[in-house]
């Protein structure tokens, strides 16, 4: 059992480390995944994404349908088709592609997302936000400069570039998530809304197969009189483990030969590891913050290249970091920090603008000093900016990158009862209110440090006895 502020921050710490392992966990086998069944990347990618669609179908009930009105359905295909396009491309350039380059180019989704932000939203970031970006870009071009990132023969130029541009709709997608529902009034079900994106973004894969049909791919090309066939061979590969190309393959400029005896391992753990990811990201902002999993994104990049170099974990795909690698790390780690800080600093310097989901917001309480009769006199404040509220989405399909999926919706504001609004009038007008008598003196709850009280404290209080205010009373 978890009691009190002790038990609060160990359920917090487990939800943070669990959330850290997940991720790497998701990072590492996502390569296993894609060497496993190298020749059946969109199979991969539908499968990946299919899964939560039955979920969040029944989850969401019949709200799927009853909230599936045609402005917010176009904001949710914007986004599936986001988020498709992503998945698609970085399944592909994974495949050929070693696990360490993968942990450096996605974090270029970080000055990737500052430079949409700024051309699409005119939004402003601190100096240090765009001098992290620009290490990040730094140490990312050294690494592939330098040769680092792991053995030259699992990366190849034109499957790298593939996976860094899934980057560029992965950047759109957080950009667009970011105003998509900040002019929307209503309550927003997140699990309506990810049903709908994760169908959206099953249709976009469908829509994208001629991508693998490109002959810059090499081996790799499909036609598409073949793409139908991956259906079929996917299936029986990962569910029936019957080797599918064995033939012409295996030999350098041709395609890999399937392993289908042990591929149905990766992809299972890959599967299981996506899922704990999404669940663990969720708890970790419901007990902590969305500071907290910035902060875990960051951690995890370390870790994930280290992973990938030790033969425990990797086996024979194991890759040792090189000095340049070790080198390039450094340089990313120090962007993302420098990245990271910037971002507090900002925050700092700006109003408080945004909030943790349901906060409710301010009023006065009882015995407090800031509704005094002389704040009272001042002329009435300006009204407050509005309040916003991190709401974090599933990663369905591909790698975690360095920016947690959210989206921002206006807080919800928890409706005053009618003892509070009583209680509020009389410190607004300056009046003693009825609790301060002494018979309901001992009564009165004590006052608080927290503005916000919750209704369930108000419905506690006994109604007071009818009082008049004097001269309010009619002549």
């Amino acid at each position: 059992y978890f009691d009190g502020d002790r038990g609060e921050r160990l359920r917090l710490g487990l939800c943070a480390f669990f959330l850290l392992a997940s991720s790497v966990g998701n990072q590492i086998y996502f390569k296993k995944m894609t060497s496993a069944m190298p020749n059946y990347g969109w199979y991969l990618t539908q499968l990946s994404t299919f899964i939560y669609v039955p979920i969040f179908a029944v989850v969401a009930g019949t709200g799927a349908v009853q909230h599936a009105k045609p402005g917010l359905l176009f904001k949710f295909a914007m986004m599936g088709v986001f988020d498709g396009l992503s998945g698609t491309m970085m399944v592909l350039g994974g495949v050929h592609t070693s696990g360490t380059m993968q942990v450096l180019l996605s974090q270029a989704v970080i000055p990737m997302t500052i430079v949409f932000s700024v051309a699409l939203l005119r939004k402003r970031y601190h100096l240090l936000q765009h001098s992290g970006a620009a290490i990040i870009v730094v140490g990312i071009i050294l690494a592939k400069a330098a040769g680092g990132g792991g053995d030259a023969a699992n990366n190849l130029v034109t499957f790298n570039i593939i996976f860094a541009c899934s980057l560029v709709p992965s950047a759109l997608s957080s950009v667009f998530k970011e105003v998509a529902f900040k002019g929307f009034d209503g309550d927003l079900d997140v699990n309506v809304l990810q049903f709908w994106v994760a169908l959206f973004q099953f249709v976009t894969n469908f829509i994208a197969m001629p991508i693998y049909t490109l002959p810059v791919l090499g081996p790799q090309q499909v036609p598409m009189s073949h793409m139908p066939a991956l259906i079929t061979g996917g299936t029986r590969c990962l569910f029936f483990l019957e080797d599918q190309v064995k033939m012409d393959c295996g030999w350098p400029g041709e395609r890999p030969c399937d392993h289908c005896a042990t591929a149905w391992l990766p992809v299972v753990l890959y599967l299981a590891f996506n899922v704990l990811f999404n669940i663990f990201t969720i708890l970790v902002i419901k007990h902590g913050s969305a500071a907290l999993s910035f902060l875990i994104a960051t951690l995890r990049m370390p870790l994930a290249a280290f992973a990938f170099g030790s033969p425990l974990i990797m086996g024979r795909e194991a890759v040792p970091p090189g000095p340049k690698d070790i080198v390039c790390l450094v340089v990313i780690i120090a962007g993302l920090v420098t990245y990271r800080y910037g971002g507090v600093l900002l925050q700092r310097q700006e109003p408080e603008e945004f909030a943790s989901p349901g906060s409710p917001d301010e009023s006065p309480s009882p015995g407090s000093s800031s509704a005094s009769p002389s704040s009272l006199r001042e002329p009435l404040k300006r009204p407050r900016r509005l309040k916003w509220a991190f709401l974090p989405l599933f990663n369905t399909g591909g790698v975690p990158t360095a920016e947690p999926a959210f989206i921002q919706v206006r807080a919800k504001v928890a409706p005053r009862s009618a003892v509070r609004v009583r209680h509020d009038l009389y410190h607004k007008l300056g009046a003693a209110s009825p609790w301060n008598s002494p018979q309901y003196r001992h009564l009165s709850p004590p006052p608080s440090p927290n503005p916000h009280l919750a209704a369930s404290e108000d419905s506690q209080l006994p109604e007071p006895a009818d009082f008049s205010l004097t001269g309010l009373a009619q002549s």
